[in-house]
């Protein structure tokens, strides 16, 4: 990272800021895609995000990674859609599940296709359900393809506390989820990420 950018950034220069966040720019997107799924929600994530390093850059103080502090103010505004997005349907919908109505998905296709999207759904619930810390070395390493030693030190703690939160995250997940299997690289998650942003690396395995 460029310190004279970030001090011009700091001092409010909006160019110097483009150029800081510039690089960062996929990192923040695919943070966003991961956590939401969605290609509107992951947009406006991502505009939040921008906005809130924008306002808080002053905020950084450099005993992390500016990545890693990048990093966790995109994870803190998807936790927030996502705890959002829950209480909002849940208000909107019980009324009409008290009177017997569950309304069908209007963008469901084929049983194949609404089966998958019924999964993709659960499974995005279930990890909006986890604790932020576990919630966060999940989608990092399992999802973003992100090896646990670069997690450890984009979190900064150590690899076996991120492969503790991991494994924590999985259990925890099989239990919301009634006995799912294994989060693995071909879940219908990262299926359906294929048609967005193409092929997800590998993890690292454990």
């Amino acid at each position: 990272m460029d310190e004279l950018l970030l001090r011009r950034a700091q001092r409010g220069d909006p160019e110097a800021f483009e150029q800081l966040m510039t690089p960062l720019e996929k990192m923040i997107w695919r943070i966003c895609w991961h956590y939401t799924g969605e290609r509107e929600a992951a947009s406006d994530c991502g505009q939040e995000a921008m906005l809130r390093i924008w306002r808080g850059l002053n905020q950084y103080r450099a005993d992390s990674a500016f990545e890693t502090w990048v990093y966790r103010v995109a994870a803190n505004c998807c936790m927030d859609y996502l705890r959002k997005r829950k209480k909002d349907r849940s208000e909107s919908i019980e009324p009409l599940r008290e009177q017997g109505f569950d309304p069908a998905d209007p963008k469901a296709g084929t049983e194949e296709q609404a089966v998958a999207a019924e999964e993709h759904r659960e499974l995005r619930e279930a990890i909006a359900r986890l604790p932020e810390d576990q919630q966060e070395a999940l989608v990092m390493t399992q999802l973003e393809g992100v090896s646990y030693e670069e997690a450890a030190r984009r979190i900064g703690v150590s690899e076996g506390t991120v492969k503790s939160r991991v494994n924590r995250a999985k259990a925890r997940l099989r239990e919301i989820l009634r006995g799912g299997g294994e989060l693995s690289p071909e879940s219908s998650v990262q299926r359906n990420e294929r048609g967005e942003i193409g092929r997800e690396s590998e993890r690292k395995r454990e």
